[in-house]
């Protein structure tokens, strides 16, 4: 993996999903915001790609494959919050090189993968319960994804000429979702932070979600959070032959980033 793919995950491999805006106390009526800059996911990737008809198994590890192959990856998400209302906004996107060979014959053949996966949210939270340190939301919103995958296999004779076996599969997709957020406050720097949510657009368009963390408020303008984040979803685009693609499986592991404060 080279140096700099290193640097582009500390600055943020993949900032999301509502995960600590532990936004500063402000006067009623003022809009508060926050960002988080500074994520990371160390996931792992379990379940199946479809192509074409065909089923292709994914077993990505985080240490073993995913951060050996990762290439590139950026995150981001914002939040502001007035009274009881709350919007949030994020966008997460990676970009994977693995690569494997096989023989064929005489012939050992490469292929070189280029995966990319894009998701991004926008929505609202409404506190419908709230105390001095419990807060109780539902939420819901808009998801977009965007898959695509490149395979291109090359000989081991001179030149590594390409072959004919070459692909490029992939699709983008939307659906709503909807669930809810508590927020509680375990002392004067400690916040803890659960959300959940589902999305459906169709019985061949899901998703479910789980994020826990906690929040070390360490000053005025930034805190650092860690916790857990699970992510299962299930797609097909319903096409057929060549056009064909789908993905069912989930992404979860552990997470820890920080969040600024204005």
């Amino acid at each position: 993996m080279k140096t700099s793919n290193v640097w582009i995950i500390a600055a943020g491999a993949a900032a999301s999903m509502m995960l600590g805006a532990n936004t500063a106390k402000a006067e009623d009526g003022e809009w508060e915001f926050s960002v988080a800059p500074f994520y990371l996911w160390a996931k792992g990737i379990e379940g199946n790609s479809s192509a074409g008809g065909r089923e292709l198994p994914l077993a990505l590890d985080f240490k073993d494959d995913i951060l050996e192959n990762l290439d590139a990856a950026f995150a981001i998400h914002f939040e502001a919050r007035k009274d009881r209302l709350t919007l949030f906004a994020e966008y997460n996107y990676a970009k994977l090189d693995p690569g494997s060979t096989a023989t064929a014959g005489p012939v050992t053949l490469k292929a070189d993968v280029e995966f990319k996966d894009i998701m991004a949210e926008a929505g609202l939270t409404w506190a419908v319960a709230e105390s001095a340190t419990l807060r109780w939301e539902i939420l819901g919103g808009l998801r977009y994804y965007k898959q695509d995958l490149d395979i291109k296999l090359k000989s081991d004779r001179e030149g590594g000429q390409l072959l004919p076996e070459s692909a490029s599969v992939g699709d983008r997709w939307l659906h709503p979702f909807a669930g809810g957020r508590v927020i509680a406050d375990l002392g004067e720097r400690w916040t803890f932070r659960a959300r959940a949510d589902y999305g459906y657009e169709g019985s061949d368009n899901t998703a479910l979600q789980g994020i826990a963390t906690l929040d070390y408020r360490f000053s005025d303008w930034g805190s650092a959070f860690f916790g857990y984040r699970y992510y299962e979803m299930d797609f097909d685009n319903g096409a057929s032959r060549r056009d064909q693609y789908g993905f069912d499986g989930n992404q979860q592991g552990p997470l820890l980033g920080v969040n600024l404060y204005f």
